[in-house]
């Protein structure tokens, strides 16, 4: 897997999504972050370690600054 700097949102919230409820309903992201390492398929799906890294150095473009 080649190193990624920076995930695109949508990558993002369906990582977010996966951390909180172990699923996601974007089939699409959830196929291309399973292929780039960042979540595995289980009973449920799973970050990986490099997938919980992603979403720790993107969650701050997670936030709501309208508040």
């Amino acid at each position: 897997m080649e190193t990624v700097e920076e995930l695109p949102q949508r990558e993002l919230i369906v990582l977010r999504d996966i951390h909180v409820s172990g699923g996601s309903t974007n089939h699409a992201v959830v196929r291309q972050l399973i292929r780039d390492g960042m979540i595995v398929d289980g009973e449920c799906l799973e970050l990986t370690a490099d997938g919980r890294r992603m979403l720790v150095r993107g969650s701050p473009s997670l936030w709501d600054t309208a508040a």
